[in-house]
């Protein structure tokens, strides 16, 4: 796919944003817009792909240096730009260029976003609270989830595919886009650009593959696949909602409450709880950004009809008319 200049340009001013902090709710929306455009989401994954390759050519020598001179040549400028804005924002420096160990742990904290360039040239964007660790072999690239969720973006290696463990599925790509999710033993996979092949690593089907899943899809996995024969269901979803997280956006459909709850106490430090047994098993559908707490708290209780009570060490929601002050 061929890419304007001005479209490489844009691409490239949103990459800055991305890296330079936290995006305003303003800044968030316009991104949200930008990106739904199907090229502009092209223009965004090569622009990740050139500063990952970036990252990887002082160790690789000449033979990768003149490789992204062909290949991404029409980016270099863009590239140069985001430098510039990243550096001048005192956020990033270019540190980038210098070769990261070849074994590692990469981990978030409640409230953090954060993004990373893996050895190989790969970017992978972390969620809040998650933890992951990673391994580049001569014949594989091995990344094993310990708890949250994470969106790869992989640099294209035929010689070595890039192996995600999450529970107990193994995720498998050569060069694509996919968000991997995991909480509480569940496992769920969804795919941005390219295709992603998920094998079960215990129960009845170990050592099989269980899904194959393209750009726009979705499937969530239990613990253990219960039969030989199970077939998790697929489901579509737009490929600009994929990782949308990474814009502090939260969407939910038919999911208990309680569920809604458990996500947003990994973005704040104060929890909010639901004492209410049949409240928290309540299911609703929603999309939720994610702002500054009160305001979000408002947002959740405005639109299921919630009350919140301030506590000492948190807050509560209850069944009510509508939200109430929490300060």
């Amino acid at each position: 796919m061929r890419l304007s200049t001005d479209r490489r340009e844009a691409a490239a001013a949103w990459f800055a944003a991305q890296r330079r902090a936290v995006m305003s709710v303003e800044e968030r929306a316009a991104f949200d817009d930008w990106r739904a455009d199907p090229q502009n989401l092209a223009a965004l994954n090569a622009m990740h792909e050139l500063w990952g390759e970036m990252a990887a050519i002082k160790a690789a020598g000449p033979q990768l240096r003149a490789s992204v001179r062909r290949r991404r040549i029409g980016f270099v400028a863009a590239a140069a730009a985001v430098a510039v804005a990243t550096v001048g924002a005192g956020a990033v420096s270019l540190a980038f260029l210098q070769p990261f160990a070849f074994g590692r742990t990469e981990k978030t904290r409640v409230g953090e976003q954060r993004t990373e360039t893996l050895p190989d040239g790969s970017v992978v964007n972390l969620n809040v609270a998650t933890r992951l660790d990673y391994r580049m072999e001569p014949d594989q690239r091995r990344v094993r989830m310990r708890e949250g969720q994470a969106l790869f973006i992989v640099r294209k290696d035929k010689t070595r595919p890039f192996l995600v463990q999450a529970g107990d599925y193994q995720v498998r790509a050569v060069g694509t886009a996919f968000d991997v999710r995991l909480r509480d033993g569940q496992t769920q996979v969804a795919v941005q650009d390219g295709v992603v092949s998920v094998t079960a690593l215990k129960g009845p089907r170990a050592g099989q593959e269980v899904m194959r899943l393209a750009a726009g899809q979705r499937v969530a996995l239990p613990v253990v696949l219960a039969s030989a024969t199970a077939a998790p269901r697929l489901e579509s979803v737009p490929v600009q909602s994929v990782a949308e997280w990474r814009l502090r956006t939260v969407s939910y459909e038919d999911a208990s409450l309680a569920e809604v709850v458990e996500d947003l106490n990994r973005f704040f430090a104060r929890p909010v709880r639901v004492d209410d047994p049949a409240l928290a098993a309540r299911r609703v559908t929603l999309r939720l950004q994610v702002d500054e707490r009160e305001n979000t708290l408002r947002t959740l209780s405005a639109l299921l009809g919630l009350r919140v009570a301030r506590g000492d060490q948190a807050d509560r929601l209850t069944a009510g008319d509508g939200p109430t002050p929490t300060e």
